[in-house]
């Protein structure tokens, strides 16, 4: 068991057949990125992981939906599992904490409208006396 800090994971479907996950548990994949040569980034690989909480944690994955981005702090563990004779190694991550990472699909808003700024260099001044600069 090791103690992680995810900082960018999408959400993934829950399963083939059920998009949306259930309270206790959500599916993400962490892109793992080189830069070019010529400049910009490509995706090389994914992490994928099972992320899930406790009742007594309070927290509720269902606010999560699929292309959200999320940061995830906890204890990550592999658990094993078998289905027909094969061996099957899921990465899971007992989340404490799961927050909404910046620039995520769900948190992604058009900027607010900015005032441009005053010219200060050509509007005149408001001077009493007149003495020349």
């Amino acid at each position: 068991m090791a103690k992680v800090e995810i900082e960018s994971a999408f959400v993934e479907q829950w399963t083939k057949n059920e998009e949306q996950h259930p309270a206790w548990g959500m599916k993400t994949a962490e892109p793992h990125s080189r830069k070019k040569e010529g400049g910009g980034y490509e995706t090389v690989g994914r992490t994928f992981r099972t992320i899930k909480v406790s009742r007594a944690s309070g927290i509720d994955l269902t606010q999560f939906r699929k292309g959200d981005r999320v940061q995830v702090f906890g204890k990550e563990v592999t658990e094993t599992r078998e289905h027909d004779g094969k061996k099957y190694y899921d990465l899971v991550l007992w989340a404490d904490r799961v927050e909404r990472a910046q620039g995520g699909a769900a948190t992604a808003a058009p900027p607010a409208p900015s005032q441009p700024e005053p010219d200060v260099w050509n509007t005149p001044g408001n001077y009493t006396d007149e003495t020349p600069f």
